[in-house]
């Protein structure tokens, strides 16, 4: 009964992995319906097959599913990912293994309130890297990515250390250290404030935290000035005549 299980869990990886061609679906769905008959935690996979083999996917997976994915198809669940703001918040929302960057961008608006889409986009930060992820791309095939450096970096760690010395290794830089972060990648009405109050506020965090945290974009002295007295209204409230 336990092997027949892992078939079950492998294949249900499968089916979130690869679309399910036009021809082969139908003797797909047949044999699954075939084995509706089955019990416990078999008749669950069967059912989740069932539920996923005809969700859209625009392409294959790349990567191999990773330890967390394996762990949460166990379970039949999916990974909570947490997503970063860079005005310090955070947001946690359920992925599933077929969602896209775009998919998630479009629960995290929806989470938040943002009313537009235009121009927002999600990225992956790591120990020494920050680099844009494409709407296709799937959000499960970026965490299997980290776990996959880690094990690599692990490996160089262990080999690097001479057994005569008593040396610590340094820790390598492992999946915890990558983060997924929501801002703004494309600026096309720059003269134009939004009337979003949700997207102002993400815009102002992003101002602050590449010109003054990261010091990425150079600006001149007339708007640092102005971004620090913005700041300084953010801080300390509209003036007050009689303060």
């Amino acid at each position: 009964q336990e092997q027949i299980e892992r078939l079950w869990l492998l294949l249900c990886l499968v089916v979130v992995a690869f679309p399910t061609g036009k021809t082969f679906f139908k003797y797909f769905v047949s044999f699954l319906q075939t084995n509706l008959t089955a019990s416990g935690k078999s008749l669950q996979y069967v059912q989740w097959c069932m539920d996923n083999s005809n969700r859209a996917q625009a392409a294959p997976r790349k990567l191999p599913p990773s330890s967390v994915e394996i762990a949460a198809m166990k379970r039949l669940g999916t990974i909570v990912c947490r997503f970063f703001f860079l005005d310090g918040r955070t947001k946690a929302i359920d992925v599933h293994p077929c969602d896209t960057a775009q998919d998630s961008v479009s629960k995290l608006a929806d989470k938040i309130g943002l009313q537009s889409l235009d121009g927002w986009a999600l990225f992956e930060s790591g120990p020494n890297r920050e680099s844009h992820i494409q709407g296709h791309h799937y959000l499960y095939d970026i965490i299997s990515s980290w776990e996959i450096e880690q094990n690599l970096a692990t490996k160089t760690s262990q080999t690097k250390v001479s057994p005569a010395k008593n040396l610590t290794p340094k820790r390598p830089a492992g999946a915890s250290d990558n983060r997924f972060i929501f801002k703004k990648r494309l600026f096309r009405n720059t003269r134009e404030i939004p009337g979003d109050p949700v997207e102002v506020s993400l815009l102002f965090a992003q101002a602050v935290h590449s010109v003054v945290r990261c010091d990425d974009l150079p600006v001149s002295e007339k708007v640092a000035l102005q971004l620090a007295g913005l700041q300084a209204q953010v801080a300390l409230g509209e003036p007050q005549p009689d303060r």
